[in-house]
């Protein structure tokens, strides 16, 4: 058997996040702007001749077949033929059910992983295909930094990267149901053209015009239902926070600060009254690549 392998498992937030109308599918056509950051969590992954087991030290994580790494096992050795099994251990940092995509994170870094593990050969298309029917955000896992996601946000296209270096995330210790979002989500339709991904966010270097352009369609509705996460937003500008924004369907908000003095004292002020509270930089994707593999 090849030796166990280490996954870093990164997390992400949305720069912007559009909801345009509702498919005759079922699903939301969205226009977001996909974001990796420092904050990861980490997978070891051993091949074996038996099942598909799941482990992980957070208890809210389920270890079953509902769980989004099992899921991605078992359809890429359902895809490939193989019958290899393996054990994924998962140790958790990323919040669940955060806004942060963790689930869709460690979903794709299983794939990554086992391809290698397995040394299976499997296209890229063919890949993405699988990592689509996971999850709408799984795809972008597969490639990280900064991505343009349309579609019901599976179709990630390259895009110019972003950086900054001063970002705080803040959870105020609650779980929002993404599916519970777009329902609650009263604007289903744009009376008016959909609002243009904001070229200068992807083509800058850093982010110095991204207050006047980002946005969240579904902080209203999940706001509405959840006002701490306001709370947190309103706290998040009165440190200074040149953004605060909900990432995804909450309850994480990400603040952008302008130095890292700034960002600790947010940190530290957050953390006191009980949030949960990291400071993060954005990962680009070279970077992402390089360091995925421990």
């Amino acid at each position: 058997m090849p030796s166990p392998i280490q996954i870093r498992s990164y997390a992400k937030i949305n720069w912007t996040l559009e909801v345009l109308f509702k498919r005759e599918d079922g699903y939301h056509e969205l226009r977001t702007i996909y974001q990796t950051v420092s904050l990861h969590d980490q997978l070891r992954i051993t091949a074996t001749d038996g099942p598909i087991e799941i482990v992980c030290d957070d208890t809210r994580v389920p270890c079953d077949e509902t769980n989004l790494a099992f899921k991605a096992a078992a359809l890429l050795r359902q895809a490939t033929g193989t019958s290899k099994g393996a054990r994924i251990e998962i140790e958790k940092l990323i919040p669940v059910s955060a806004g942060l995509g963790g689930g869709s994170s460690n979903a794709a870094a299983t794939l990554l992983g086992l391809v290698k593990l397995w040394q299976i050969e499997i296209d890229e298309r063919e890949l993405s295909h699988i990592a689509a029917a996971l999850g709408s955000d799984v795809p972008f896992f597969l490639i990280g930094g900064t991505a343009l996601g349309v579609g019901r946000g599976e179709e990630v296209s390259l895009t110019e990267q972003t950086h900054c270096e001063h970002l705080l995330l803040v959870n105020p210790g609650f779980a929002v149901s993404t599916r519970d979002a777009y329902e609650k989500l009263s604007r289903l339709t744009r009376p008016q053209a959909a609002f243009n991904i904001p070229l200068a966010l992807l083509a800058a270097k850093g982010i110095s015009g991204l207050p006047l352009v980002a946005r969240n369609d579904l902080e209203d509705a999940v706001l509405a239902a959840h006002p701490e996460i306001a709370e947190v937003k309103r706290r998040l500008s009165s440190f200074s926070a040149r953004l605060a924004q909900m990432s995804g369907s909450g309850a994480t908000v990400f603040g952008v600060f302008d130095n890292l003095q700034a960002t600790e004292q947010a940190e530290a002020e957050m953390r006191s009254l009980g949030y949960w509270a990291q400071r993060v930089r954005t990962v680009d994707r070279q970077e992402y690549h390089a360091t995925i593999f421990l």
